[in-house]
């Protein structure tokens, strides 16, 4: 049997590398905030060594990031859109 496949909602996001301990305090009370409300998982991956051979790549050029910037990429697991919009 095929395991059910759940629904993600993720974003890119860019953050000023000064400001990277700052972001990480706001998203951990966010991943907290998520949980408590019934959120499966929560992640967050910030983008340090891109290839330009991986997806990853197009991500700081998407995003339009300068030098000066990190970009990352969260997202919120969940069961369904259902239950996301529950959550």
């Amino acid at each position: 049997m095929a395991k059910k496949t759940k629904y993600v909602d993720g974003f890119v996001l860019v953050v000023p590398k000064k400001r990277v301990a700052e972001y990480r305090k706001m998203a951990k009370g966010g991943a907290k905030m998520w949980m408590k409300y019934g959120a499966l998982s929560y992640k967050e991956c910030m983008l340090e060594d891109a290839k330009p051979k991986f997806i990853t790549f197009f991500f700081p050029k998407m995003a339009k990031a300068k030098p000066n910037e990190t970009v990352w990429f969260s997202y919120i697991e969940y069961r369904s859109r259902t239950h996301r919009d529950q959550v």
